[in-house]
């Protein structure tokens, strides 16, 4: 009983679903060709005149009959079409009054030829085959049914006014048949056409409403997605990526190498050499942010596609650096004491005696030797401690053209310079960066003032350029620091942010590493860049504020 109700509910949504989505374009085709058809049997009877026109022998009969019987079917050809148009009466009366009507006026012509030896009696074929793409069932092959009789029928009257022979009425009824057989096998044909259409419009829906899910489930992952061509083009990224990218706009269908050129040499790179195995790598995009990329394929060889799974470094960068300072404070706090307890003995002990009259000048100097050491020393632990005790940032949002103006002012205000030697330049104007403030006069103040000790021996001849702003293609925000010193050699620049390391007698060797774990607790990075035309470069890249 249930499998009943499934066939009849199916053959109910047969219809609505064959072959094209508006039914009225193949009913407006088929009127086409009905004023074809008109149009040509007009012709055709004007220029036979009513005598014999070759093999159709039009009018054969009923010469009047036919000349009416054809000025009909041209009227009937002009009113379907304007009634098509308007779409009035419904789809339904359309289908079956205007083939009625065409099948009438087709016996009726084929009688006033003398029947079927006229030569067009295929011609009912088609409009008997219409009604089975509107609505295939047994209201379609009835109609074939009365078809093929009244064809026959009109034979057989026609032989009973001795004008067509025993044979036509034979071959009538082949005709008649041939008609039948082909709406038959017609009708089954439609059917499970109309099915099979009916199931693969079903099954779009579901692609489509799963397309859509997959889509906004991919949209609202925390975690980046692009999904790229085998030719390169960008087809789908979600809005985590496009943050990640820089925003980039119109970017649907473009090359991923327009934005990301970085990330790009990476897919070319995996592609060749490591696809279809998944394989990850660290990406700086654009020298700026920086982000873990995981490529995996999608479809097979022939139509591949490639997704790219973007993961933001930053927030696991930030944790890793404050359980390192963590781990910083508790050793340097334990080495502090330890070490400030005989330390703080031997510059009392250095002192005591450097009140002793006794000294000649060889002992003076051994004191002070000592006395200036332990100072060191001293400057190192603290420079240490400074360093673990500010572990937490206090970030907050700065204009950064504003804080770096007054900067500027203070620091050539202190050392003396002139005004053309410091030369700041940020775009855009309004740029806005989260930084510690104390944390970030820190380290500009230290890379300047490094610029200003080693840069030049004379440092009338220092020139500071501090540029800054946001690059195309990225989200995160650059500023770099570049005097035009001597610059460094390939081995200072390997060890430039290791503790104690340094080039001078004087310093701890902690300032650029302090600078360095200070961007890092603030979810920014510094890294020195290598500059051709001579001198040093020193690039700070801060965290995208969320």
């Amino acid at each position: 009983m249930q499998s009943g109700t499934r066939d009849t509910t199916l053959d109910e949504k047969l219809t609505p679903v064959f072959l094209h989505e508006d039914p009225w374009n193949l009913l407006r085709l088929y009127h086409v060709y009905r004023f074809t058809l008109a149009g040509a049997l007009l012709i055709a009877l004007v220029m036979s005149d009513g005598v014999d026109g070759g093999e159709m022998k039009l009018g054969q009969h009923d010469l009047l009959l036919f000349r009416w019987l054809t000025g009909a079917y041209l009227i009937l050809a002009v009113i379907s079409n304007l009634a098509s148009y308007f779409q009035w009466p419904d789809l339904a009366v359309q289908t079956v009054l205007f083939v009625v009507l065409d099948i009438i006026l087709i016996l009726g012509l084929l009688y006033s030829s003398s029947g079927i030896t006229a030569g067009f009696g295929v011609l009912l074929l088609i409009p008997v085959l219409i009604p089975h793409l509107g609505n295939p069932g047994h209201v379609s092959l009835m109609l074939a049914t009365l078809t093929g009789m009244a064809l026959v029928a009109m034979e057989i009257w026609l032989q009973y006014q001795g004008i067509s022979d025993q044979g036509n009425v034979m071959h009538s009824g082949l005709i008649a048949l041939f008609i039948l057989l082909i709406s038959l096998a017609s009708n089954r044909w439609i059917r499970k056409a109309s099915a099979v259409a009916y199931l693969a419009q079903r099954r779009g829906v579901d692609i489509a409403n799963l397309s859509q899910l997959n889509q906004s489930i991919l949209d609202k992952l925390e975690s980046g997605i692009v999904v790229v061509e085998g030719s390169g083009a960008i087809r789908h990224m979600n809005e985590s990526a496009w943050d990640m990218l820089g925003q980039p706009g119109n970017w649907r269908s473009k090359p991923l190498q327009e934005f990301a050129p970085e990330l790009d040499h990476h897919l070319q790179r995996w592609l060749h050499t490591i696809c279809p195995r998944i394989a990850s790598f660290d990406v700086r995009h654009q020298n700026t942010t920086e982000m873990r990329a995981r490529f995996s394929q999608l479809g097979n060889q022939s139509r591949r596609a490639t997704m790219i799974n973007l993961e933001d470094t930053t927030e696991q960068r930030e944790k890793l650096q404050s359980a390192k300072l963590a781990s910083l404070g508790q050793l340097t706090a334990s080495i502090a004491h330890e070490i400030r307890n005989p330390l703080g003995a031997i510059s009392h002990a250095a002192q005591l005696m450097g009140e002793s009259p006794n000294l000649d000048t060889a002992d003076m100097r051994l004191l002070q030797i000592i006395q200036s050491n332990a100072r060191r020393m001293n400057l190192t632990i603290e420079s240490v401690l400074n360093l673990s005790r500010k572990k937490t940032p206090n970030r907050e949002r700065l204009a950064l053209k504003l804080w770096l103006h007054e900067f500027r002012k203070d620091f050539i205000q202190q050392n003396k310079l002139r005004d053309d030697q410091v030369n700041l330049y940020i775009e855009p104007a309004d740029t806005v960066i989260e930084f510690d403030p104390a944390h970030l006069h820190q380290i500009i103040w230290n890379l300047c003032r490094n610029a200003y000790k080693y840069a030049h021996e004379d440092p009338t001849r220092l020139q500071l350029d501090i540029h800054g702003g946001n690059p195309t293609h990225t989200r995160d925000i650059m500023l770099n620091i570049i005097d035009n010193g001597r610059g460094m050699t390939e081995a200072q620049r390997q060890r430039l942010f290791e503790p104690f390391f340094t080039t001078s007698t004087q310093g701890t060797g902690l300032g650029l590493f302090m600078s360095r774990e200070l961007c890092l607790t603030n979810g920014a990075t510094l890294d020195y860049v290598a500059l051709a035309t001579g001198g040093s470069c020193f690039r700070l890249v801060f965290a995208h504020h969320r």
